[in-house]
This record gives C-alpha cells, structure tokens and sequence, in this order.
C-alpha cells in the first residue's frame, strides 16, 4: 500500500523536474538569440560586388550598349553659346539636331601627295583622333584630298570644324555649303576651277565636253536630214 501512495508522489516530482529543464533550456536560446546582431555587417563591399557581376560601377560607361552610349554623348555635349561664336549662322549651324554632313579640303600639294589611298588612311586617322576626344564621326575619303564628316549631334560640326582647323595642310573646312578658312586667311589657296583643271591633268576627273563642238555635231545632223515630199 505504501508503494501506491508513493509512486503519483514520484512520478509528478519527475515531470516537474523535467518540466524545469526544458524552460530553463528555452530561456537559454532565447538569452542567445537576443545577444546576436540584429543587422547584417558588409566586412568586405567590393568583394560581394564582384560575386555579383555587376560590372564596373566605378565606369558608369563600360557596361552599356552603343546606342545607350551615343544617346549619353549627345545629352552631354554642351552647345556653344552665340557668344562664343564670330558667326550667327555658324551658331544656327551647329544648334541643327539629326544627321549633318561637313567636308575638309586638303591643300593641292597635300592631296597630291596623299591621293586616295593616302586620304583613306588619313580620314581613319581622324575618326580615331575625334574619338578620343569624345566626338563620334563617321570619316570617308571621297575624293583624294577631300574628308567628309557625318555627325548626329548638336555641337559636333563645331567641334569637327575646331578639330579640322587643328590639322596641318588644310584649305577650307565647308558645311552646309559655306566654306570656313584657317585664321589669318578669307579665300582658298586654290578654288575649284583651278582644282578641276589640275584633277583632269593628274587623270582624276574626265575632261568636260566641249560644248560647242557638241551643238555644231548636233547641227550637222540635223542639216543632213533631207525632208520627205
């Protein structure tokens, strides 16, 4: 009988012993849950960057598209202001927005000496050099001597024109039909009847017809033509 009257007594200081333990555990986790940072530590910033390959954040420009990059440019172009320019209409010229084309001319001896080929090598040339300057230009050769830019941009044909008058052996720079002449000069060192005729003794142009020869043919034709009765 005694054992009966023991063992509730036994088993209940079990549980309560067990009991006592399990909180007193959960109150040791929770004592060490509330020691631990409550925020995230970055040690090492430019490490995480790099597992995440986000590209170079320190070159907002190495990881965007070409057209992307053109748009940039142009935004950041600044234009000139009219009082920075001799000229209003080469202010209204270069404010122009969509695509604008403007010529180089090389002195005669010059473009003599380059030729074509000779031309070609330096029109790419200077599409490297306005690109290093952070003009973007479309350079070709049309004629030996003769350099054609094309640029999309407002601003650019000032600084083309600016890079042009930098260059040795220039005689004009030309744009929108409108020749420009290093400082110090107002005309060219050859004009273009003087150039056609000395291209047509080098064999770069065909001689021009002779116009009268060509109406007295005609004539005669027209003479030998008897009319039917």
């Amino acid at each position: 009988m005694m054992w009966l009257e023991t063992a509730p007594a036994t088993m209940w200081a079990r549980w309560r012993a067990a009991f006592m333990m399990a909180a007193a555990a959960a109150t040791s986790l929770l004592d060490l849950a509330s020691a631990m940072p409550t925020t995230h530590v970055i040690y090492d910033a430019e490490a995480d960057i790099r597992d995440l390959d986000v590209g170079d954040l320190s070159d907002m420009e190495s990881d965007v598209t070409p057209m992307f990059l053109d748009e940039l440019k142009k935004r950041n172009t600044k234009m000139p202001s009219l009082q920075d320019m001799k000229d209003p209409k080469e202010w209204a010229a270069n404010a122009q927005t969509g695509i604008q084309m403007s010529f180089a001319t090389l002195t005669q001896p010059k473009s003599e000496e380059l030729g074509k080929q000779g031309t070609e090598q330096q029109a790419s040339r200077w599409k490297t050099m306005l690109e290093s300057g952070g003009v973007n230009a479309q350079v070709y050769a049309v004629d030996p001597g003769k350099i054609l830019f094309t640029t999309n941009g407002p601003g650019l044909v000032g600084r083309v024109k600016e890079f042009v008058f930098g260059q040795e052996d220039i005689d004009w720079f030309e744009h929108n039909q409108q020749r420009f002449f290093p400082e110090g000069r107002n005309k060219p060192l050859m004009d273009h009847d003087e150039r056609k005729q000395r291209e047509v003794e080098l064999g770069w142009r065909k001689p021009p017809k002779d116009e009268k020869s060509d109406k007295g043919k005609k004539k005669k034709k027209g003479g030998s033509k008897k009319s039917k009765t």
